[in-house]
């Protein structure tokens, strides 16, 4: 039986709001890199290790305003500290937001009916999470620390946990679309397949039984007549009844895997580096009532060169890499360039 880990209601502030060429929420991989670093804050005589993560929202807040009390949003941003001379520093911070989520994580190596470990477990988290940062954001406070060690106490989280929203793997939509959109256009890209998929479309219905009108167009070599006729404009649905969003799903390696030491100011010259951009995918966010097994919703890394992912077991299909302009762009690098 599979246990996890509820860190309910998790009040985060000045969270990074933008994940590669999305925004309004952190890439999964953020949370995925959060469990790890809270994995190597335990005591190593637990021999307890943390999982996949499930990441359910139930508030975020956009730091973003309407200039002019209208139109679009722009991020509302800070430019500090001050200069030297006193001024301000012209720095372009990015976009951020306050969130409130809750975090499903699996546990391994957590003994069942272990209380004493068990107990150990959650006092440790709770002393260590207020220290950490989660997608770049402070961890102001934390409702509950729980244990979820059998089936009914899962299901019983899953409805405690409303109202709120869990985010899933759908790259198999975007493998569908993008077939679908090559039946109409053969030299379409993945990256077409992903804009298209992400806009709101909209429809036009000719009404029946109407007799068209005859509209005279202005042109500057002869006047043309063009039928008019009136029509209704109508919603075209998503495949799901889920909001469906485009979303950042991990990284694509864009050069060889340099050994460790060889590449000139990394943050750990210890390991072996590889440059990469970023990956993306297709979400969902559904009503966590909806969840009827928690697996369902875990993320977990899926890696094999030049892929480093975040997916879930339903879904896995490939997921959007760079263009071939990038690749090109960036196909050697000079390993003391940084």
């Amino acid at each position: 039986m599979q246990q996890y880990l509820l860190l309910k209601k998790l009040n985060v502030q000045n969270a990074n709001a933008i994940a590669g060429l999305t925004y309004g929420f952190p890439a999964i991989t953020n949370f995925l890199g959060f469990t790890h670093a809270l994995t190597r804050k335990l005591p190593k005589q637990m021999q307890v290790t943390l999982g996949g993560v499930a990441v359910i929202s139930h508030k975020n807040n956009v730091h973003a305003r309407q200039p002019k009390g209208w139109g679009d949003y722009v991020f509302a941003l800070t430019r500090d500290p001050l200069t030297q001379q006193g001024t301000t520093a012209p720095i372009n911070e990015e976009g951020r937001m306050n969130m409130q989520v809750s975090l499903l994580i699996e546990i391994e190596g957590l003994i069942a009916g272990d209380r004493t470990t068990e107990q150990a477990l959650k006092d440790q988290i709770q002393h260590v999470i207020h220290t950490m940062r989660l997608a770049g954001g402070q961890i102001t406070d934390i409702e509950s620390c729980e244990i979820l060690n059998d089936e009914a106490s899962q299901q019983k989280a899953l409805r405690r946990l409303m109202p709120g929203f869990v985010l899933l793997d759908r790259s198999n939509y975007l493998e569908a679309h993008f077939s679908a959109l090559q039946a109409h256009q053969q030299d379409a890209s993945l990256l077409d397949a992903w804009c298209d998929f992400s806009k709101l479309k909209y429809q036009a219905t000719a009404l029946e039984n109407q007799q068209p009108e005859i509209e005279q167009a202005d042109t500057n070599d002869n006047d043309e007549e063009t039928p008019k006729i009136k029509a209704t404009w109508d919603y075209v649905p998503k495949p799901n009844s889920g909001y469906l969003v485009p979303i950042a799903a991990g990284y694509y390696a864009i050069s060889e895997l340099y050994s460790a030491g060889k590449v000139s100011n990394v943050r750990d010259t210890n390991v072996p580096v590889a440059f990469a951009e970023t990956a993306y995918s297709v979400g969902e966010w559904q009503s966590v009532h909806r969840l009827k097994d928690i697996n369902t919703g875990i993320w977990r890394y899926s890696h094999q060169y030049p892929w480093y992912l975040a997916k879930t077991q339903s879904n896995t299909n490939p997921i959007l890499e760079p263009d071939a302009e990038t690749l090109a762009r960036d196909a050697v690098f000079d390993p003391d360039f940084l």
